[in-house]
């Protein structure tokens, strides 16, 4: 069984947010509904390679409402060591953010353009 988990580690509470008026618990779940939204995309996108189940790695991404990335994905640090004796593990994890982006639907969900997002999203094969 393939499982995808998303842990929101700071999601921008900006201006866009801010100025529709939303209490912050309005945003919290606004942004928990885009986090799932991006995970629910790379989830669809992600190829296990054979032979790397039951693993877990971390990514960190940042991106835009508009669903471009700022800058690149990277393995959370916690997942160094692991990801250094998972080479085909991590690429399957990178190649499936190269397929998804741009994320779509982000703004539907609340997302200004310009709003930036960073999430860490759990791969576990």
């Amino acid at each position: 069984m393939i499982r995808l988990f998303a842990l929101l580690l700071a999601l921008s509470v900006a201006a866009p947010a801010l100025a529709q008026g939303l209490s912050a618990e309005a945003i919290a779940k606004q942004n928990r509904a885009i986090a799932m939204r991006v995970q629910q995309q790379l989830m669809a996108c992600w190829i296990v390679p054979p032979g790397e189940e039951d693993q877990r790695l971390a990514l960190d991404i940042v991106f835009f409402g508009d669903g471009t990335l700022d800058g690149e994905a990277m393995l959370a640090p916690e997942s160094a060591k692991a990801a250094s004796k998972r080479g085909m593990l991590t690429d399957s994890i990178l190649a499936a953010v190269e397929r998804c982006v741009p994320f779509d639907g982000l703004e539907a969900l609340g997302a200004d353009a310009a709003e930036r997002f960073a999430v860490t999203i759990y791969f576990q094969s």
